[in-house]
């Protein structure tokens, strides 16, 4: 019998599980101990639904991940099959890394770094049936109850303060194909039903959401001659800044994996045929399915459904391993019954003669309305419980592993005793997604995107680093090595600006200058003539400074839209330092509208901030509240901003 006492306890062991364990492990140390519960030891990071990583703005939270220390990137660079950067034709800002992985080995990796680099970590292999509490007595905290521990399907009780539930799709799940239903989040895999119900009886209020995933073909069975090819990036490159260090810690390998390229077909008017005849069979129709799926990643029936005056819509044949016949048929997710999915597939171009190797399906499951949880991912009913990724309305691996994180370190520091911590919306994007979700209850399944983020000129995927290594040493969980890394790179950027600003062309513009217009590359800079170039020459020669020389240029051009998105996050931090006690009775306030009320009251914001984003706010009420809160003891909040690192 192994011991059973931990200090925290991950249910779960997805893309969120794994990040919230690993953070956990590395900031709590060898003092501590932490649980993994899974239902399966070889699921630990499996992929459900996509065989990719990144993407528009969630290829920036990966970096963000990696940025602070976590796992993900690691994960994706070892066992990628092919790498591309999204939007290059377009700025810096909106560019993002993608990888298709193998999703076998993706797995292994994640699963390997968990064990080898995280002693202080035990995988318990169970399914989670009761959350334990008692009364909490502590004045700081306004939640009823605080986490002791869980209690297993098999009756064994694990004990810990701080309890991460990353259950993703498996809270009472439901599978749906056609008519048929089958109790389960993931095809061969359980439904977790007792959890639900513990959590219902501490006072959460529960909903249900919708996902899905479209069937898997075989290979061999595809006549590619019809079809566009896609090939990756002819130089991938990597998601972690480690992966690129010479014997990294941390680096699995980078490219260790053949490349492979993806496929594009389309749907066309017989297959979108076939679905409007079959509507009456699929349950998002038939009304077998209630809850809403994700707008951004609907199925195909829906798609044919909301775009009516489409001919076609467009279908990535991604391959799911090198070792394996699978293609993921990305653009067709569906729950329609079996016999119409296969009348589908073969009425597409160049799958004829597909061989069907697993069905697509819906599943339903239970999520948490998220104004029951605060910007550090705990919940305001029980102190130490922590709920992170699809729990919390969201979809996608990158949404699940940056909440993930963010839950795990929170828990660590519960256990510590050290304060808090929140990113805020200038901060990163996993800020904007979380404050998003304290804000905003999702109807349907939130997904990441570049225009959720109004300061995406300074969220970008080049500068990651210099925005969150500095956060991630300070809370002992970004490696020395990244750090020493940071120190390199920002004494480069300082030793190329000042020899740009030296030297000067002939007409006496300096270099820095010259490489702000849009029409100048830097590169052309080793052909033009210029005076005191002694110190910029040699660096314009060094090929180990090109991606130097490229963030510096992106800095020169963006100088004045991101001096005017330092002014906005100015005006911003102001609202957000002005703090609303927990103990507020926003009811009280009967100039409010009763719309403004009964969101303040559902949400309770922490901050003003917050408040100017709830549903349902005017900048008039915010006024209201603001005059209220002025008869009260001002409270503010204390910076948090991270040190500086000196080069």
């Amino acid at each position: 019998m192994f011991d059973t006492n931990f200090d925290v306890i991950v249910i779960g062991g997805g893309h969120a599980g794994a990040e919230a364990a690993w953070a956990a492990s590395h900031i709590l140390g060898v003092r501590g101990r932490v649980a993994l519960v899974t239902m399966d030891a070889a699921a630990i990071g499996r992929m459900s639904c996509n065989p990719a990583i990144g993407g528009l703005a969630k290829g920036q939270m990966v970096r963000e991940i990696d940025a602070l220390g976590g796992l993900m990137a690691h994960a994706i660079d070892a066992t990628g099959i092919q790498f591309r950067m999204l939007n290059k034709s377009k700025g810096p800002a909106v560019q993002s890394p993608r990888a298709q992985a193998d999703k076998y080995r993706y797995a292994a990796a994640v699963g390997k770094l968990l064990r080898d680099r995280c002693p202080n970590l035990f995988i318990v292999v169970g399914i989670v049936d009761k959350l334990v509490t008692e009364p909490c007595n502590q004045p700081d905290h306004l939640a009823q109850q605080r986490m002791t521990g869980v209690v297993l399907e098999s009756g064994q009780r694990l004990s810990g303060r701080a309890v991460v539930v990353t259950t993703g799709t498996f809270l009472r799940a439901l599978m749906h194909t056609g008519e048929a239903k089958t109790p389960g989040g993931r095809v061969g895999e359980q439904s977790a039903v007792g959890l639900s119900a513990s959590l219902k009886s501490l006072g959460f209020e529960l909903g249900r959401l919708k996902t899905g995933t479209p069937p898997r073909i075989a290979r061999a069975s595809i006549d590619f001659s019809s079809l566009e090819t896609q090939p990756g990036d002819d130089h991938p490159q990597p998601f972690s800044d480690l992966t690129a260090t010479p014997h990294s810690p941390l680096a699995l390998g980078f490219p260790v994996l053949p490349q492979v390229p993806c496929y594009i077909t389309y749907t066309n008017e017989k297959v979108h045929a076939l679905i409007r005849a079959n509507l009456h069979r699929a349950p998002m129709y038939s009304g077998q399915i209630q809850s809403r799926g994700p707008r951004y990643c609907p199925s195909i029936e829906d798609k044919v459904v909301r775009f009516a005056d489409k001919t076609q819509h467009q279908i990535f044949l991604e391959p799911e391993s090198l070792d394996t016949d699978e293609m993921y048929c990305n653009g067709i997710s569906t729950s329609l019954p079996k016999d119409v999915q296969e009348q589908i597939v073969h009425s597409i171009a160049g799958l004829e003669h597909a061989v069907i190797l697993r069905w697509g399906y819906a599943v339903e499951y239970d999520f948490s309305p998220t104004h029951q949880i605060d910007a550090t991912l705990e919940t305001r009913l029980v102190h130490g419980l922590f709920f992170a990724g699809q729990i919390n309305g969201t979809s996608g691996y990158e949404e699940a592993a940056g909440q993930g994180l963010i839950a795990g370190i929170n828990a660590a520091q519960t256990i510590a005793a050290k304060p808090a911590f929140t990113l805020m919306r200038d901060q990163a994007y996993i800020g904007v997604m979380i404050d998003d979700l304290v804000t905003k209850t999702p109807t349907e399944p939130y997904r990441m995107f570049t225009s959720r983020a109004e300061f995406r000129l300074t969220l970008r995927s080049d500068n990651v680093d210099q925005r969150l290594t500095p956060i991630g040493e300070k809370l002992g969980l970004a490696q020395s090595a990244r750090v020493a890394r940071l120190r390199h790179k920002l004494d480069a950027m300082q030793r190329v600006a000042d020899a740009l600003q030296q030297a000067t062309s002939l007409s006496g513009t300096s270099a820095f200058e010259l490489i702000r217009r849009p029409y100048i590359a830097w590169q052309s800079l080793t052909s033009t003539p210029l005076r005191h170039e002694e110190a910029l020459r040699p660096l314009l020669c060094d090929a180990s400074l090109t991606s130097i020389f490229d963030q510096v240029q992106i800095e020169a051009r963006y100088q004045g839209y991101i001096a005017r998105e330092k002014r906005s996050v100015e005006r911003m931090h102001d609202l957000e330092d002005k703090l609303i006690p927990p103990d507020f009775n926003f009811a009280n306030i009967t100039e409010l509208r009763a719309e403004a009320r009964q969101s303040l009251q559902r949400f309770r914001p922490r901050t003003i901030g917050q408040a100017s984003r709830l549903e349902g706010m005017t900048p008039s009420d915010i006024t209201i509240l603001m005059i209220y809160l002025g008869g009260r003891r001002r409270l503010a909040r204390p910076r948090t901003t991270a040190p500086e690192i000196a080069p």
